[in-house]
């Protein structure tokens, strides 16, 4: 894809956040003819020919309006019966304090999804009517973390502690 092309292509925008099928994430800065700059997360600014995203696969985050946050949660083995109220508790909390959750149609789900070693491992996944960046969505996504805390403490269900390896273990 030459400049031309995707000056006057809908793809993309100054200023609309992106991520490239390269690995290179961040916003638009400049588009020109022969090369677009694309300021990433750490705020270093890259300079990239046009003919190398033309054939790249992107994704335009700043045109999805949902997002998914997905969560895991680790559990004590002695509270494996308490843990399914628990994750009921936390997912009637995030449906109070979420008002943009998707409950119908997205996947919102809460459950036990693994036995390890040392935990029982639970996962959360929720779909938003919002899109995966700006100051909306961190505060959305800590919204459910709250939430999902106020679930679990209203069980009485210990979280694992987490564990640290020695290169001896």
């Amino acid at each position: 894809m030459n400049g031309i092309e995707m000056a006057t292509s809908d793809r993309f925008y100054e200023g609309d956040n992106v991520h490239f099928g390269d690995g290179t994430q961040g916003y638009i800065v400049k588009m020109g003819f022969l090369r677009t700059k694309v300021r990433k997360y750490d705020s270093t600014v890259i300079d990239i020919p046009n003919t190398q995203l033309g054939g790249q696969r992107a994704i335009n985050i700043s045109r999805t309006g949902t997002c998914r946050v997905l969560t895991k949660l680790r559990f004590e083995y002695e509270d494996v019966q308490k843990i399914p109220k628990a994750l009921e508790n936390a997912k009637e909390e995030i449906a109070k304090a979420c008002p943009k959750l998707i409950a119908n149609g997205k996947p919102f789900r809460a459950m036990i999804s693994s036995f390890e070693k040392h935990y029982v491992e639970a996962t959360v996944n929720c779909s938003f009517e919002l899109p995966p960046t700006g100051e909306e969505f961190w505060a959305n996504r800590e919204q459910m973390f709250l939430a999902i805390d106020r679930g679990v403490r209203r069980s009485d269900v210990q979280y694992a502690k987490p564990i640290y390896y020695s290169h001896e273990d």
